[in-house]
């Protein structure tokens, strides 16, 4: 979602780089996990935190922050009791002083409910960007946006397999990019 160029210095050119952003991210998860368990209870359900998630489908993989599993609609109890579940919404976390979802948090998060489709069987209707100490915010995960992310993904598969140097996407981020030294 940042810039080709960064997918073409990762995946094609298999440059290695730290991501302290991750990081530190991955330390403040566990410092907000209360919360975390909170939101799902008034939601009804069952906290999976740091979930690996693997598609076939968009030829995706990923580790979802949270993930909140509601049981069946008519059952209200847990997977292991209906065999199934009725609601699932994956909750991403972010460090951030931004205040609303960009169009990359949302792409980022309708990658993570289609995952979740393919993983638990379930339709994700909508998922949650969790500002810490902020606030949670609800994002719709709608047909259109279903639509974009496969063509995100194309594009990316495309600088991937015919290993194209792409054209740089000038930006803001560019200062804090990690592969910002190899890029000309």
């Amino acid at each position: 979602m940042y810039c080709p160029r960064k997918v073409y210095f990762l995946k094609v050119a298999g440059i290695r780089v730290a991501k302290p952003k991750m990081e530190e991210g991955k330390a403040v998860q566990e410092n907000v996990k209360g919360t975390l368990e909170r939101f799902a209870e008034q939601l009804g359900g069952e906290l999976q935190t740091n979930v690996y998630l693997e598609g076939a489908r968009l030829g995706l993989k990923g580790v979802l922050d949270a993930l909140i599993l509601v049981g069946g609609e008519e059952e209200g109890m847990g997977k292991e009791k209906s065999g199934e579940w009725g609601r699932a919404y994956p909750v991403d976390v972010k460090l951030s002083k931004f205040q609303s979802v960009s169009y990359a948090w949302k792409m980022q998060l309708t990658a993570y409910a289609s995952l979740v489709e393919e993983n638990f069987g379930v339709c994700v209707k909508k998922g949650y960007i969790y500002l810490v100490g902020k606030r949670f915010l609800e994002v719709e995960i709608d047909a259109e946006s279903k639509r974009r992310l496969r063509e995100i993904v194309k594009d990316v598969e495309s600088v991937i397999v015919e290993e194209r140097y792409p054209r740089a996407a000038r930006s803001k981020k560019c200062g804090y990019c990690e592969v910002k030294d190899f890029c000309v």
